[in-house]
């Protein structure tokens, strides 16, 4: 009885030892693709490793390209629509490229403000002066184009700059499925390589069933 409590004691070290090392050759090859493949020997490895490299390559520069052009529209309003430097928010940048100015002028952001105020409240004249008071842009925000192809170009580089952003979400998604098809590699060789044998021996005399598990 003794010998069968160590027979099987060993068995399950063994057991978890394996499982441990699997996991570990999993969890490598999930967080960095390739390389629990070099470490194999797998010369396939290299090229999920320079595609790793080359995958998070270009979502860095599509980000940088991406917030250079944000900039760049930022700076060409300062020059041809008069805007003030300020830290403005992304909901006055996207207005600064739809109307021609801020003001109550055709084609301004405050008239559009005062059209959907007297639609709004078209019988009562201080609800109405109310909601352009509190939608209103005032003089810090204030802004006219220069014309409107140069309002048409800022609009274009905000535009590029969405879809280089665009671009490296897809590039992230990529990323991912380079790490999945990693891990599901890795657990294909496993499977392929695990091996189980059952053998007789014997110990003083006593025979032993062995149990050898190959991960």
């Amino acid at each position: 009885m003794r010998y069968k409590h160590t027979i099987i004691i060993l068995f399950c070290i063994l057991a978890v030892s394996g499982l441990w090392a699997q996991g570990k050759d999993l969890l490598l090859a999930l967080a960095v693709p390739g390389y629990t493949q070099v470490r194999n020997g797998k010369s396939y490895g290299y090229g999920m490793l320079a595609a790793e490299a080359a995958l998070i390559g270009t979502y860095l520069y599509l980000g940088s390209e991406a917030d250079l052009l944000l900039d760049n529209s930022y700076t060409y309003a300062l020059k041809f629509a008069q805007v003030n430097p300020a830290d403005y928010d992304a909901e006055f940048l996207k207005n600064l490229g739809k109307y021609n100015s801020s003001g109550f002028d055709a084609d301004g952001y405050n008239a559009m403000i005062r059209q959907e105020a007297q639609r709004l409240f078209s019988n009562d004249p201080v609800a109405q002066q109310n909601y352009i008071n509190e939608h209103s842009y005032g003089e810090d925000h204030y802004w006219r184009w220069e014309s409107a192809d140069r309002r048409a170009k800022y609009n274009r580089m905000r535009n590029d700059s969405q879809d280089l952003k665009s671009y490296g979400k897809l590039v992230v998604g990529v990323i991912i499925l380079n790490h999945l098809a990693s891990g599901i590699n890795v657990l294909q060789s496993q499977a392929q390589e695990r091996r189980t044998q059952i053998s007789m021996d014997l110990y003083r005399n006593v025979p032993m069933l062995k149990l050898s598990l190959k991960f």
